[in-house]
């Protein structure tokens, strides 16, 4: 009886495992659209960098506790109509940079926090800021270009 509770207990230690392991390895997609008017911005191309921060948090009381490493993800000129596409983990931050002539923006492309659970987080690049959609149609305003 005591190696069938010992080959049970293997059995679930051996699953919340895999469980887990799957969980940290599930993607969100991410996608940011250039959506600057064509004929203002044709030739200024804007300049993005994406990197991502792996984080942990703890259960109790939810808070990011290390901050391991930064990645970068990606760094382009991005053209007007051109579109940006990534994936990211259910346990990072993906820390968006931009330049556009002399206007400067940064935000969250991704956070766990606000996005976890969905497929896809959807960005539109405007001339008054950042618009982020988890269906591709309805858009929330969520950051501002600067300017130095």
């Amino acid at each position: 009886m005591a190696n069938h509770s010992l080959l049970f207990s293997l059995a679930l230690v051996i699953y919340f495992l895999c469980a887990t392991l799957h969980a940290e390895s599930c993607t969100t997609s991410f996608e940011m659209k250039n959506d600057l008017p064509r004929g203002k911005y044709a030739g200024v191309p804007m300049d993005v960098v994406i990197t991502s921060v792996d984080i942990a948090i703890t259960a109790e009381t939810n808070k990011v506790i290390d901050h391991p490493w930064l990645k970068v993800i990606d760094h382009r000129l991005l053209k007007v109509g051109e579109t940006l596409k990534c994936g990211v983990t259910q346990k990072a931050i993906l820390c968006v940079g931009a330049i556009l002539g002399n206007k400067i923006a940064s935000f969250h492309g991704f956070d766990p926090s606000r996005d976890a659970g969905h497929e896809t987080v959807f960005w539109l690049v405007k001339e008054d800021g950042f618009y982020f959609s988890y269906d591709n149609a309805s858009w929330k305003k969520d950051s501002t270009w600067e300017t130095e």
